[in-house]
Parts: structure tokens; C-alpha cells; sequence
């Protein structure tokens, strides 16, 4: 699992992926991942969907960009963070759950593995965490200040440094 929360503040499963979905497993396990609906991930609401039709009282998600500041499209403000990825669980976005993507928001505090934090980041103990961007391709993933999204706001103190022995970040969220 690459999100593993110790506290679920407001789980939020009505959110939609801008992402074309086939009905079948492996090509859109294949779509998700390489569109970056990877578990952890730092999400927004796409103003304009792309491979969506709106769906009444479901937003539609990416991943965030926090270069963008273009609301044609991507809003570049972040939203929320991806629960789990394709395929991951039953609940799971893609044919075999329900084409949702469920996201957690509302102060949570947990740990997130590799897919979803820059790994050229510097993270310091008791300091703040950014959503990336294209400029730095760590789009949707948590960064330091120095290599944030130009648009990011603090969406969250980090808990603990990743290291060798133990290789995930913690991250108390302020999304």
C-alpha cells in the first residue's frame, strides 16, 4: 500500500480520474499508473476534464501540478491525496472497483513510500512538505520547498525522513 494512514480524517471515494478507462484490467492498470493515480499521490480537481464527462457531484482528479496556475484545465491547487492505486484493493480505481478514486482529506497523518515523494528532496524533521510540478517532474508528489511547484502551498509537516532502513515519508497532512 503506498499510503498508509494512522488517522483518516474525511476519506472522500466520490472523485472520478481524468483518465479514459476500457473495462479491461491490465490496459487500464497500465493507463492509471502511467497518468500518475499512483497510491499517496497529491491530487486536484481538473476545472476542464480531458477523458472525463462531468459527473454531477463527483469532481474529476489528476495529478497536481503545482506549476500550472491555467484553470482551462488544471487548477495546480492541491486537493487531496490518492488513497490507494490501480488495482491495489477490491475498491480499487479501474474495472475491477469502482472506477472512483478515492482520496483522504481533513488533516490526516500518515506515511507515504517512494511513489509518491521526490526523492531529491530534502526533508527536514518538523518542517513544512509541497505538492511538485512539471518544472522539477515530481508532479503530484511531496517535495521540499526547494523543489515545490511554483503555485504549492504547504500541504503538510513532514514526521519523519525517509532513510535507508526505514524508506518512507511521514507526513501530517494540512490538505
Amino acid at each position: 500500500m503506498a499510503l498508509k494512514l494512522d488517522y483518516y480524517g474525511q476519506n472522500d471515494g466520490t472523485t472520478v480520474p481524468d483518465v479514459s478507462l476500457t473495462g479491461d484490467p491490465g490496459t487500464d492498470q497500465a493507463v492509471l499508473t502511467a497518468a500518475g493515480f499512483l497510491g499517496g499521490r497529491i491530487m486536484c480537481i481538473v476545472t476542464l476534464a480531458q477523458n472525463q464527462p462531468q459527473v454531477a457531484g463527483s469532481p474529476v482528479i489528476a495529478p497536481c501540478d503545482a506549476d500550472l496556475t491555467d484553470s482551462t484545465y488544471n487548477s495546480g491547487i492541491p486537493y487531496a491525496t490518492l488513497l490507494n492505486g490501480p488495482g491495489e484493493f477490491a475498491g480499487a480505481i479501474g474495472p475491477a472497483g469502482s472506477r472512483k478514486a478515492p482520496v483522504v482529506r481533513a488533516l490526516w497523518r500518515g506515511n507515504v513510500n517512494n511513489e509518491a515523494y521526490d526523492a531529491n528532496a530534502n526533508f527536514l524533521q518538523g518542517g513544512y512538505v509541497y505538492c511538485g510540478g512539471h518544472t522539477n517532474s515530481n508532479v503530484g508528489k511531496y517535495t521540499s520547498s526547494a523543489l515545490k511547484g511554483s503555485a504549492s502551498p504547504a500541504v503538510g509537516i513532514c514526521f519523519h525522513v525517509p532513510s535507508a532502513s526505514e524508506p518512507w515519508l511521514g507526513v501530517a497532512s494540512l490538505l
